[in-house]
């Protein structure tokens, strides 16, 4: 694979931009997208948020990498900023030290790949980009109509079960994930697999919690269902 599949038509001669204030990173970044693409990709460095903000305004890339340690905004709040002004770009989170609390932030805030390890290898790097611009450039395809305003009340009772019943998967997806990551070596590659599943969860519980929360319906009255005795009568 020596292209970057890119989902549109780019007005500029780069294809991806990383905001990096570390020059020393920011040119392993540059090698390895070399080694990755062999270099038929340009990448585009900025040093804070605010050059980075200044370049989107004028330019299209498909891809941004972004430190989520920058000095002036971090974390949730700089994934939302770039997200605003780059909506259709796929972002790929990242910082020097692994913290997964800033890393769940970043997916919750709108990113659409991270980088549990910093720096990654030159394969790692091309998964992640490949996995962040099918999340940034995938259709909506539901066609689900929109409930109704007056929908009958055992609907929100399927809606509630089917969020408990989730809950109960996903806290067994991150056990065994969990014992995954205990068991394999930090350099193994399938340690960032183990690691990915459990930001799957995280995004996973992120959704359940948006789902329409209402109160149970009232218990139908003991006059309203016959009992045996009654039919046998």
């Amino acid at each position: 694979m020596t292209t970057l599949n890119m989902p549109t038509q780019i007005p500029s001669s780069s294809e991806a931009l990383l905001i990096e204030p570390d020059p020393d990173l920011a040119g392993t970044f540059r090698e390895l997208m070399t080694l990755a693409y062999h270099s038929s990709v340009t990448l585009d460095v900025v040093a804070s948020l605010h050059d980075g903000l200044m370049y989107l305004q004028t330019h299209h890339v498909p891809v941004i990498l972004m430190n989520l340690s920058l000095p002036e905004h971090a974390g949730r709040e700089a994934v939302e900023r770039v997200r605003q002004a780059a909506g259709s770009s796929a972002i790929i989170g990242f910082q020097r030290t692994p913290d997964a609390a800033m890393l769940s932030h970043a997916i919750r805030a709108g990113a659409h790949e991270i980088l549990p390890v910093t720096p990654p290898s030159a394969e790692t790097l091309r998964l992640s980009i490949t996995s962040a611009l099918l999340r940034a450039t995938r259709p909506l395809t539901s066609t689900e109509p929109l409930p109704s305003a007056d929908a009958p009340p055992a609907s929100s009772v399927s809606i509630r079960k089917a969020a408990h019943d989730l809950n109960n998967c996903l806290t067994s997806i991150n056990g065994f994930a969990d014992i995954l990551l205990a068991r394999l070596p930090a350099d193994d590659p399938s340690h960032r697999f183990a690691e990915q599943i459990k930001l799957a969860c995280a995004r996973a519980e992120n959704v359940i919690k948006q789902l329409p929360r209402t109160a149970d319906p009232p218990s139908a009255s003991p006059q309203s269902q016959p009992t045996d005795s009654a039919r046998a009568a």
